[in-house]
C-alpha cells in the first residue's frame, strides 16, 4: 500500500550506518590499527512528554476538519502522520534535547526503516528532521499538551551539593560531579525548555560551560555539573529557600551567617550562597562553581 506522499511524509528518509573512521597513517606494523567504537545512543522507552501532542504547519491547518499532509501527531509510543499510524521501532537521545524516532514504514510493497529527528524550535514550535531537510510545525493542542507535561512533570529544587528532583513518589540527587548530559536531560524536563549554551572562559576555576534556562543556570567543567545559579522566582531549596527569600524565613530554616562583601550582604550555609538586597531578601543564590567573584 502506497502511503509516502507529500509534505511531513517526504521527509523520510533511510537510516545509513556512518562509515567507520579511516586508520591513522602509517600504522605501525606491532600496533595493529583498530577502528573505533562509536558511542552508543541512550535509548528511550518512550517519546519525552515536550513531543506529544498534534503538531501541523499553521493555524489553519490545524482546525481543518481532515488532517492534511503535514499532520503529526505524536504519541509517548507512536506517531501518526497524515492519516497513517507510522509503528515506532526506536527511541534515542539526540544532541540538545532532541531525540531520533525509528519508524518502519510500507513503500510501494517494500518494508523500510526511516529516521526522524525531533527538535523543540522557538516559540514551542517543532522541528522535524529528514535527509531532505527540516519542517517546523506548531503545535495543535497547547492546552492537551500543557495538561500532559503537568502529569509527568519533574519537580526541580535547589541543594547545597547540587539539584535534587522529585516525580510522583520517587526523588533523584543530581550532585555535583554528574554527567553533563545526564543533568541536562533533567533539568530539560523539569523545564520543558531547551537551554541557551555559553562558556565563560574568565572564570578563576578555569572555563565554564553554561546551560542558562529560564530560572537557573546550570554550569558544567569537563563535562561534569560543577555549579548553578537561581534566576528570578520560581525555585527553591526543600526548605524553601530561594530568590525572594526573606533574610527571617532562610534563618529560621538554616545556618547562614552574613558578612559584607564585594556583593553585598552575603551569607553562607554548607555549599549553598546568597546575596541579601537592601529589602533583606535574597537578590542572589548559588552553589558550586559558578563563577561568581566575591
Amino acid at each position: 500500500m502506497r502511503w509516502w506522499t507529500t509534505g511531513v511524509v517526504a521527509m523520510l528518509a533511510g537510516c545509513g550506518q556512518a562509515d567507520e573512521a579511516p586508520p591513522p597513517a602509517n600504522p605501525t606494523r606491532d600496533e595493529p590499527v583498530l577502528p573505533m567504537a562509536s558511542p552508543t545512543p541512550e535509548t528511550l522507552v518512550t517519546i519525552p512528554t515536550r513531543f506529544v501532542g498534534t503538531w501541523d504547519s499553521d493555524g489553519a491547518a490545524c482546525g481543518a476538519p481532515a488532517p492534511g499532509p503535514n499532520r503529526l501527531v505524536v504519541a509517548a509510543g507512536a506517531l501518526r502522520i497524515a492519516d497513517r499510524d507510522v509503528p515506532v521501532r526506536g527511541i534515542t537521545v539526540a544532541d540538545a534535547g532532541a531525540v531520533d524516532v525509528d519508524v518502519i514504514g510500507d513503500r510501494g510493497g517494500i518494508t523500510e526503516q526511516r529516521r526522524y529527528r525531533l527538535a523543540l524550535g522557538s516559540g514551542g514550535s517543532l522541528e522535524m528532521t529528514g535527509v531532505d531537510g527540516a519542517v517546523r510545525l506548531l503545535r495543535c493542542d497547547a492546552p492537551a499538551g500543557a495538561e500532559a507535561a503537568a502529569r509527568n512533570a519533574v519537580a526541580l529544587n535547589l541543594a547545597p551539593d547540587g539539584l535534587q528532583t522529585v516525580a510522583g513518589a520517587s526523588s533523584r540527587t543530581l550532585a555535583f560531579g554528574t554527567p553533563a548530559d545526564i543533568v541536562l536531560r533533567v533539568v530539560e524536563a523539569a523545564t520543558q525548555t531547551i537551554p541557551q549554551r555559553s562558556t565563560n572562559a574568565d572564570c578563576g576555576e578555569g572555563p565554564l560551560d553554561i546551560a542558562t534556562y529560564p530560572r537557573i543556570a546550570i554550569y558544567f567543567q569537563q563535562g561534569r555539573f560543577v555549579g548553578w545559579s537561581a534566576r528570578g522566582r520560581g525555585l527553591t531549596t526543600m526548605a524553601g529557600v530561594g530568590i525572594g527569600s526573606k533574610r527571617a524565613a532562610v534563618e529560621a530554616v538554616i545556618e547562614a551567617p552574613v558578612e559584607d562583601t564585594s556583593l553585598g550582604r552575603a551569607f553562607t550555609s554548607g555549599g549553598l550562597s546568597g546575596v541579601y538586597d537592601a529589602r533583606d531578601n535574597v537578590s542572589a543564590l548559588w552553589a558550586g562553581s559558578a563563577c561568581i567573584a566575591r
